[in-house]
């Protein structure tokens, strides 16, 4: 059978009865230029020996299975397989919530994937908004300009989420029709007071209406004036448009307790609060699965191992959403911390909540757990890229290796370090990772300690962009897009958060009250170990005050310290006033350098650098770099592949001198130089 890999028109035209994907026949994107195009169709050559199938459009599910006589869904394939078993699934969009239970051996897995050269799709959406998009809308004309209304009432899915299927960019998800219906576009105070803000409407987006069961839409253009962000300006009537529209509960792909199963060459998206749920699995690999996030991409409890490579998960932050209209503000903080103040108003509401809050959630455990394992343990994450979310990824459990990572554009906390259950965390290593245009790079909860060792090293924070954060308003048209912070720890449990140790990192990042060393000596905990050497650390606008931290047991030297500012001055005593601290002195029992005994001030001379956004940098380190010999001796319980032999110095920061560029991303596509753009 010989199959057109992806095409899709408005115009009713299909392939053999069946739509392959969400492109215009003549290749025209009618929303907006895609930021995280289709991945290339893989080649993966068939496995030997015999194999199963199934296809959408020309399947039996009372067939046998074989490439002649495919079934027609993957949920009654899953049923047949035993170990051994591969699955290929021939090209097309497959419209399921796919639960997958399989067991397969460690020696014999069950691979389910696509078939060589065709693009497999699950989707979780309602069919007949990307289908037929004409007959599915109607004009509203009792709401605002260019809204319109779904044909059906779709009740009792409690809300939904979307995308545009030409271009996998999100729709907002409103709250309420006010801010789907409004023409002001500025975040403003009510006058009155009776709300939060005045209606906003924040692009292109869904609101569902609870009482009749429709779903409202309206595409209009915004009309923002911050340099450099995009503004809405494609097509404006949704019956011209695919789109991917999903329930709140739809979710593409749940692994409950399935083992030794392999996940390759995948798309999937029409997620609604999950895209897809790992719950129980064991020894799970997911090889080229691209992920359009709902809510969540992916929410994972108590599996492992797990394997990911050359994957990836886009979250649903649209290019003109702010992170004012993604936060959250209906709750109450007295109802969870009764050490917090007065409760927010009762004006207060969500504007657009439902867009992605996170791209990977590693769950903890409940007490009345009762297995071996009740959380993540023996991952490894690696050539693979996470992008446009709230948060990005949440790394908590035991044995998790993150590394080799593309992590861009978070409006918040790019990897969360601590663990939601109390002493879950424990041999977390995050390496040679590039982690970029994010507002705050890592992150904890300070919930998760004192116990276990997290180890970040070899990564690139690149902080030069600032981030969507603070909605034009009438007092800053532009909008606020600061850069954020390297570390940042939310509260201060009394527990304390678990053992964090930064060596030979790079970090590009901005100064904020308190962000000496990016922050990463800060919120310390007289039960852990904070350790930070041999990291190379850019300020963008100025060198920042080096006050003094807690007196626990943090030991840090070896780092060099340098301004990129034209104008940056050196305040006097910049190094002393940390080395003649008091826990500088305290610490000196164990580590007799004390704080910063061999950390310095000077130009690393990168191979390129400049501080603007647009500049193609390289990180590695020119010869003659001030940088080069001049670390200190890593003490031995911390990790490093590039560690020199026979106790030699090593070079400062991710990269020394000589050193290759690692291959970041799906199968290592971003080589340096390269911007702190959202693409490559």
């Amino acid at each position: 059978m010989t199959r057109i890999p992806c095409i899709f028109a408005i115009v009713a035209f299909a392939v053999n009865g069946q739509h392959l994907c969400a492109q215009p026949a003549d290749g025209k994107v009618l929303s907006h230029p895609p930021l995280r195009p289709l991945p290339e169709l893989s080649k993966r050559p068939l496995t030997k020996g015999a194999g199963l199938y199934v296809d959408s459009a020309h399947g039996n599910d009372n067939a046998a299975g074989g490439e002649k006589t495919p079934w027609r869904t993957i949920n009654h394939a899953l049923k047949q397989l035993k170990a051994g078993d591969t699955l290929y699934l021939r090209g097309g969009v497959y419209r399921e919530h796919v639960y997958c239970a399989v067991a397969g051996t460690k020696d014999t897995p069950i691979t389910i994937r696509a078939f060589p050269g065709e693009r497999v799709i699950i989707d979780g959406g309602l069919a007949e908004f990307f289908d037929e998009p004409a007959k599915a809308w109607t004009p509203f004309p009792q709401g605002a300009a260019d809204e319109f209304r779904s044909v059906k009432a779709y009740r009792n899915i409690r809300d939904i989420l979307g995308l545009f299927g030409d271009s996998h960019i999100a729709l907002q998800t409103y709250w309420h029709n006010m801010d789907l219906r409004a023409k002001n576009e500025l975040w403003m105070e009510d006058p009155d007071k009776k709300l939060m803000v005045l209606p906003v409407y924040c692009g292109p987006g869904l609101w569902y209406d609870r009482d009749t069961g429709h779903i409202h839409i309206r595409l209009a253009h915004t009309n923002l004036k911050t340099p450099g962000l995009a503004n809405f300006r494609g097509e404006t009537d949704p019956r011209k448009l695919p789109l991917v529209i999903a329930p709140f509960k739809a979710t593409p792909l749940f692994v409950d307790m399935a083992k030794h199963v392999r996940f390759q060459d995948l798309v999937l998206r029409g997620g609604g609060h999950d895209c897809v749920v790992l719950q129980m699995g064991i020894d799970v690999e997911f090889d080229n699965v691209v992920i359009f996030a709902g809510t969540y991409g992916i929410r994972a409890r108590s599996t492992g191992p797990f394997r990911m490579v050359n994957s990836a998960i886009h979250g649903m932050i649209p290019p003109w959403a702010w992170r004012d209209e993604n936060s959250l503000f209906t709750y109450s903080p007295k109802s969870y911390d009764p050490f917090l103040p007065a409760a927010k108003p009762a004006n207060e509401r969500n504007i657009a909540r439902l867009n992605t809050h996170a791209l990977l959630v590693t769950e903890g455990t409940y007490e009345f757990e009762v297995f071996a394992y009740p959380f993540n343990h023996d991952w490894e994450i690696s050539q693979c890229e996470f992008t446009d979310g709230h948060d990005g990824v949440y790394l908590s459990g035991r044995t998790i290796r993150f590394h080799h990572n593309l992590v861009d554009r978070m409006q918040d906390d790019g990897v969360y370090l601590s663990s939601p259950s109390n002493y879950f965390n424990d041999d977390i290593h995050i390496h040679h990772n590039l982690i970029r245009n994010i507002f705050t790079t890592f992150a904890c909860n300070n919930r998760g300690g004192p116990g276990g060792d997290i180890f970040i090293y070899r990564n690139i924070i690149d902080q030069r962009q600032g981030v969507p954060f603070s909605r034009p308003s009438l007092k800053n048209p532009e909008g606020v897009m600061p850069r954020g912070h390297a570390f940042l720890a939310h509260g201060n449990d009394l527990l304390g958060i678990e053992s964090l140790h930064f060596h030979q990192n790079t970090f590009i990042t901005e100064t904020w009250s308190g962000s000496y060393a990016g922050r990463t000596w800060t919120v310390t905990h007289p039960r852990s170990h904070r350790r930070i050497f041999n990291n190379l650390f850019v300020y963008l606008s100025r060198y920042p005050d080096p006050a003094s931290p807690e007196e626990h047991d943090i030991m840090m030297d070896g780092n060099l310290h340098w301004c990129a500012a034209q104008d940056a001055k050196l305040p006097d005593g910049f190094l002393e006033k940390v080395r003649v601290a008091k826990g500088s002195k305290l610490i000196q029992s164990k580590y007799p350098a004390g704080w910063e005994g061999n950390s310095f001030v000077a130009d690393p001379r990168f191979v390129a650098f400049e501080p603007v956004v647009s500049a193609k940098n390289d990180y590695r380190l020119k010869k003659g770099s001030a940088a080069v010999a001049k670390g200190v001796v890593l003490p031995k319980e911390l990790p490093d592949p590039l560690r020199p032999a026979e106790r030699a110095r090593p070079d400062i920061g991710a990269l020394p001198l000589g050193a290759d560029f690692p291959g970041i991303g799906r199968y290592a596509r971003i080589k340096a130089p390269f911007t702190g753009k959202e693409m490559p």
